[in-house]
């Protein structure tokens, strides 16, 4: 199935404006966008995506999958739950994943203590942007390809240890390291394509990485799971992953209802927390006004 390029239109504003700011010219070919879900939730893990994307006119050497999940791609936050595990379920099929066998890094020596701060950061408005580019033409884009991507997680223990921001920074962090390791081409090509890719994320604030991605330009978007499909990507693998893990969870506590809220406080959950008490996969330092006792 084939889509025209104007799908991938602000991945390609972004890159032309970026290119335009350096003198001689430089050419950016390359998307790693990463992002995470579970920050605001009082159970479970942070789980981050990072997704490697590449312009397809630029690796012409690369074999392109048919992406006939690439309509669907919306911020996850969007699509209904249903349309979410469809989407991620024609995704890891065309790339040989199943659910146990995505690639995941939650358990390595990664810390908050050997990552490390970006060297470029930019805050980028894509609509002004996007005004600033009037002559910009749809033709002249290019079609991306998602070539790999991995996820990170960092479990409660981890967040009440290491604070919430220090989390979601080493969510990102295991899951860009674990994405070098994954993605499998020559070592000319995959040197030239992450020494130069830009690392687009959601928000509003750069994030500390490991060293090898230290020189890589981050750029920060609001609402960049909404305007990128490549970020939409990332969100809809780390959304449903972990969803499908509170689903499991919800299995061994069932009196909790993970599944319904995915660790998220929602009056109910923290009324249950309230009468029985926290689990282990409950974050203590979101809930120091709600535990009475500890069911287990």
């Amino acid at each position: 199935m084939t889509f025209t390029p104007t799908r991938f239109k602000n991945e390609n504003i972004l890159l032309k404006i970026l290119s335009s700011e350096f003198e001689p010219k430089e050419e950016f070919s390359a998307i790693i966008a990463i992002d995470e879900v579970g920050r605001g939730c009082v159970a479970g893990s942070v789980v981050s995506c990072a997704s490697l994307w590449v312009r397809k006119n630029v690796y012409k050497n690369i074999h392109f999958k048919e992406q006939e999940w690439l309509a669907q791609i919306r911020d996850s936050k969007k699509l209904s739950e249903k349309k979410r595990k469809i989407c991620f379920e024609k995704i890891i099929k065309e790339y040989n994943y199943s659910l146990i066998t995505l690639p995941i890094d939650n358990n390595s020596p990664t810390s908050p203590f050997n990552i490390y701060k970006s060297t470029i950061n930019k805050k980028i408005d894509i609509n002004c942007t996007q005004n600033e580019l009037k002559l910009f033409n749809s033709q002249n884009s290019t079609d991306f390809e998602c070539i790999s991507f991995a996820l990170g997680e960092v479990n409660s223990q981890e967040v009440d240890e290491f604070n919430i921001w220090n989390s979601v920074q080493l969510a990102a962090s295991r899951a860009l390291e674990l994405l070098f390791h994954v993605t499998k081409l020559n070592i000319k090509d995959k040197n030239n394509i992450f020494s130069q890719a830009i690392l687009l994320m959601d928000g509003n604030h750069s994030i500390k990485v490991p060293s090898r991605y230290i020189h890589n330009m981050q750029i920060t978007v609001i609402k960049a799971d909404d305007l990128f499909v490549s970020v939409g990507f990332s969100s809809i693998l780390a959304k449903v992953y972990r969803d499908s893990c509170m689903e499991t969870q919800d299995t061994f506590y069932p009196i909790y209802g993970f599944a319904n809220h995915k660790g998220y406080g929602t009056p109910k959950h923290l009324a249950i927390i309230q009468e029985c008490g926290i689990s282990p996969i409950h974050r203590t330092s979101f809930l120091k006004n709600y535990i009475p006792q500890t069911l287990f």
